[in-house]
């Protein structure tokens, strides 16, 4: 095998590995994800005070739930960009390619990791969380793109 066909592979392996992610986070019961992300949102005011800085921790802690959803689907984006332009033929359209092929292909894993939710206890459908999912995901694409034709010169 080829060492760029296994780099490829490579890419793609992570990136699947990742939505699996994705899809666990957003699948856990409502306990859990309470469980998961209240310590990280206690440590982060813990060190804003030092800095003399006070915040409701409730706001703080929707918000840093909400801010997630972006994060792991930025990292998606960027992962599933990364890996349809390594597998397409090299052309001129290849970023735009693998950036709508990436767009597609995660924006439906987004809409499936919502609509899991209506049969987790303690977690609803929310449209607006999609809406947040697909941010990231665009965002992560259009980073990575960009990164991709500055150093290709495209």
């Amino acid at each position: 095998m080829r060492k760029e066909t296994a780099i490829t592979r490579i890419f793609w392996l992570i990136s699947i590995i990742w939505m699996g992610v994705c899809l666990f986070l957003s699948w856990q019961k409502g306990d859990n994800t309470v469980e998961l992300s209240e310590p990280i949102a206690v440590a982060v005011k813990r060190v804003i005070y030092v800095f003399g800085i006070e915040i409701d921790l409730n706001i703080f802690h929707l918000w840093l739930r909400k801010a997630a959803h972006v994060f792991v689907f930025f990292i998606a984006g960027s992962l599933f960009f990364c890996s349809f332009w390594r597998g397409m033929p090299k052309s001129d359209r290849r970023g735009l390619y693998s950036f709508f092929a990436t767009i597609l292909l995660c924006m439906l894993f987004a809409v499936i990791a919502e609509v899991g939710k209506i049969w987790i206890p303690g977690r609803h459908l929310q449209w607006s969380e999609t809406l947040l999912n697909v941010i990231g995901i665009v965002c992560g694409a259009g980073v990575t793109g960009l990164i991709h034709m500055a150093k290709y010169h495209i």
